[in-house]
Parts: structure tokens; sequence; C-alpha cells
């Protein structure tokens, strides 16, 4: 299963709020990466078992489900996630790509492939997972926003 949506970070004709920078946003999805607890309240544990300038392999506990990404930081432009299969999951990918049409103007594009296949008496359960993802990726974005705020990202 395949699912892409465009979050919108700036709006430059809203000049009341404050405007990220473009490093603001991407110490925020590096942010996300290597503390995914910030950003996940149902996870339990996390275990950073490599880390190099950039890349990350990491092991994230959720009760009994142990989950294995692999994830690939491209500077400033995108962060990919490589889900290894597991007993309980498909594994998959998610890429987060920082896009600006014009100055200053950033949005984030979230690309989710999946290999779960859905039995046709189950397409409903397709509206909900994608309404999961974007109500998660809002809220990524949101907590960015907050964290730089706070002045806690550049």
């Amino acid at each position: 299963m395949q699912h892409e949506h465009l979050i919108q970070v700036n709006d430059l004709n809203a000049p009341h709020l404050e405007q990220l920078t473009r490093n603001q946003l991407w110490q925020g999805l590096v942010l996300r990466a290597c503390e995914p607890q910030r950003f996940m309240e149902q996870l339990d544990e996390v275990i950073i078992i490599e880390r190099s300038e950039h890349a990350l392999k990491r092991e994230m506990h959720f009760g009994a489900l142990v989950v294995v990404d692999h994830i690939t930081l491209k500077h400033e432009h995108a962060v990919l996630y490589h889900t290894q299969p597991g007993e309980q999951h498909g594994g998959g990918t998610l890429r987060m790509q920082i896009e600006e049409p014009e100055a200053g103007a950033l949005f984030v594009r979230f690309s989710y492939d999946t290999p779960h296949e859905v039995a046709p008496d189950e397409t409903h359960l397709l509206g909900y997972l994608r309404q999961a993802w974007q109500d998660s990726d809002l809220a990524t974005v949101m907590l960015i926003r907050q964290l730089a705020t706070e002045g806690l990202l550049g």
C-alpha cells in the first residue's frame, strides 16, 4: 500500500505565525529519528544500535512489538526510514522530504510504502490508516514548531 501527503510548515500569507527555518525543520525531523519517544507516547523503549553522520539503525519496543529501522539522513533534504519486516509486521518505507517551492515556504512530503495487501472486505480500514498517518505527521510538525519556538532547534 502506498500513501503520500503534504503538510505545510510555513504559511507565507500568515506573517503572525513564527516561520521556521529549513535548518530548524531539518533538526526536528532528525530529532524524530534519534529520539522517537518525544513523538510517540506509546513507545516503551528505543535503542540506537548504530549511528553515523548520515545514517542510524534503531530498535523500538512497543510492548511485545519490536520494530527495527534503518534510517538515512540527507542533510536538510530528507529522512528515509526503511523498516525491517518482523514477526508482527511487514516492514516498509517512509520518506519525509522537505520541499521549498519558494524561499521560506516550507512543506514536508510524507510518503509511505508498505507491503500490506488489503482484502476487498477490509478497504474501509485504508481510510483509517491513512488518517492515522496524517494525524501523526501533523503532530510531528506541530511538535517541531513548538520545539523551535522554545529555542531547542537552531
